[in-house]
């Protein structure tokens, strides 16, 4: 039975381990097999789920076991607030414990992330479909012992560990499938006492091909127990726990044979047989699938001079990262509003002149003398107020479109020179003069966005090089688009003007094109492309010096912009997309 006492003594719990925000539940379930639960990492609401009347202490061993451990007290059941209390921990440390100490596993997705790409490569192929237990496991093995550093005590995994090996009886086996033996003896090892050894050893087969992963694990891993002398700094070096993942991998892979049916902890569904009623666990999945994670999983990866994460798609990892980057460009976020002044009171009054005034306006109640006698009095020098008031989106283009070169002197540095920058994540480098256009079309974007016009417009982009390609899409299709932008030729410089005609298709549209270099077959499409740019509200961006084309956009009183700088280029591809749709709204 869950009591308030209980609910209490969590909610004490939360908020010594550094957690004041989220709530907390607690739900009684039927047909759950004990305990689960699950954090919301973006609201940090946490729910438990227990199975309805569990009592974690049942039998002669675990009511001993209990005894030793003085699990007493005035609660009705000791050993269910033990567990759940136990297990809040364990959740919470998968990201700090307590919050701010820096000691959490996997701590944020991004060190998830390498420790999933890592146990995957150390795992062999039939088994590569156990790479997120595995990825698991590790991570627990990390943290149990700051757990029961935390809290003095760990009895509660304990128990819950010991209920895995009841369930495994219950399955019609005599023992803890290998792998999961392995994994509890290694948390035993590094944590365990002589009381929690006796209470688990029940569920133990001792196989030699068990004993000697284990050991070799210890070694290669260079596990030392926890005690008064030992402290779990040393198991908190995120940058050792690739490597560190690899090895526990490859030494328990052989393990791995017989499908382990037991759970690691009551946050995780174990890798056969899950429950869909269950919790989610501590929500490192969760946000790793988002878009935050992937962001976190991209820009970590990027500023460490990291590869791609081979557990997200190429598109994704660019477009994650582009998405991180562009918040630094500077946006001003404002209402666009119309200016109009509105007449509040007349500040004087003088007499009415019937062949100049309107009736209409005049004070009845206030006369004025003159010369001719007895008048009505008419409001002068009026007192005014400037009203602003906010542009509806029909007075926004309604198509937004970047013609962006991707030619290949757009794989060039500002300079021209091969001075790319890094290549390890950003194919085409981070210096490069393409890097930087993205990084303005994805400012753009989040301007729009922040401006709350993104939604009601249509989106375009479209790429010139040998051939002219386009792709647009409205607010829920910009993945198209930016996987188009994504994708760039890095052939010869020649534009088609009716391609870019075609995708305008007589729309009020805001346009602005970026290039680095003259246009080949600029003298056949010139013609075109005045049409089109006088129609709509254009600018151009020239990476370098005057070229023919430019001339010719000047002598049309066209804007043209130069800079030589990449990051001006980032800037002013937004400032030209702010100061447009403000001017639009003005005219």
């Amino acid at each position: 039975m869950i009591t308030q006492k209980l609910k209490s003594k969590l909610h004490e719990q939360k908020n010594k381990a550094g957690l004041v925000g989220g709530s907390l539940t607690i739900e009684e379930y039927d047909d759950i097999d004990s305990i689960s639960v699950g954090i919301n990492p973006e609201t940090w609401n946490i729910q438990f789920q227990v199975k309805t009347d569990f009592n974690p202490i049942q039998d002669k061993r675990q009511k001993a076991y209990a005894r030793v451990k003085k699990l007493t007290g005035n609660s009705e059941n000791p050993g269910l607030e033990t567990m759940l209390t136990h297990i809040l921990s364990h959740e919470l440390a998968h990201w700090e414990l307590p919050f701010s100490s820096q000691k959490g596993c996997p701590y944020d997705t991004y060190n998830h992330d390498k420790i999933l790409e890592a146990v995957k490569k150390a795992l062999p192929k039939d088994k590569k479909s156990y790479s997120g237990y595995v990825t698991n496991a590790f991570e627990d093995l990390i943290i149990n012992p700051r757990c029961k550093e935390f809290n003095t005590d760990f009895s509660g995994q304990v128990l819950f560990w010991d209920w895995q090996g009841l369930h495994c009886k219950q399955e019609g086996k005599e023992h803890y499938t290998p792998f999961y033996e392995a994994f509890v003896k290694l948390n035993m090892h590094l944590f365990g006492d002589n009381i929690d050894k006796s209470l688990l050893k029940r569920h133990y087969s001792n196989k030699k091909p068990i004993e000697k992963a284990i050991k070799e694990t210890i070694v290669d891993l260079n596990l030392k127990p926890i005690n008064s002398t030992q402290n779990t700094d040393y198991l908190f070096n995120k940058k050792n726990w690739p490597k560190m993942a690899s090895m526990f991998t490859k030494n328990l892979a052989g393990l791995l044979d017989e499908v382990p049916i037991e759970r690691l902890s009551p946050g995780e569904n174990g890798s056969e047989n899950k429950n869909p009623k269950q919790a989610s666990g501590n929500g490192i999945e969760q946000k790793s699938k988002s878009r935050q994670g992937k962001e976190e999983i991209a820009f970590g990866r990027y500023s460490s001079d990291d590869a791609q994460s081979p557990n997200i798609t190429s598109y994704e990892n660019l477009d994650s990262l582009y998405r991180r980057l562009a918040r630094a460009i500077p946006v001003e976020v404002e209402a666009i509003t119309r200016k109009q002044d509105l007449q509040i009171a007349p500040l004087t009054f003088r007499a009415f002149d019937p062949e100049i005034d309107d009736p209409f306006k005049i004070k009845p109640s206030k006369f004025y003398i003159t010369d001719n006698g007895l008048t009505f009095s008419y409001p002068n020098q009026p007192l005014t107020i400037t009203s602003k008031s906010k542009v509806q989106k029909k007075s926004f283009p309604d198509f937004k479109l970047v013609v962006l070169d991707n030619s290949g002197s757009m794989k060039q540095a500002p300079d021209n020179s091969n001075n790319i920058g890094k290549i390890s994540f950003i194919p085409w480098g981070d210096n490069s003069k393409y890097h930087y256009a993205l990084l303005g079309f994805y400012g753009i974007e989040n301007f729009l966005q922040h401006q709350g016009i993104a939604q009601y417009i249509d989106h375009g982009l479209s790429l010139f090089s040998s051939a002219t390609r386009y792709k647009e899409g409205d607010f829920f299709k910009l993945d198209e688009v930016r996987k188009h932008a994504l994708n760039p030729d890095w052939g010869s410089t020649n534009l088609d003007a009716k391609v870019l005609n075609q995708a305008l298709n007589g729309r009020e549209s805001f346009v602005l094109s970026i290039s680095d270099g003259e246009i080949g077959n600029w003298d056949s499409e010139k013609k075109e492309f005045e049409k089109l740019a006088k129609k709509n509200y254009y600018a151009h961006i020239q990476i370098g010096g005057k070229t023919n084309f430019t001339s010719d956009l000047e002598s049309w009183q066209l804007p043209v912009f130069y800079v030589s700088n990449g990051n001006d280029l980032s800037r002013l591809m937004v400032d030209t997309a702010k100061n447009t749709y403000h001017k639009s709204t003005t005219e």
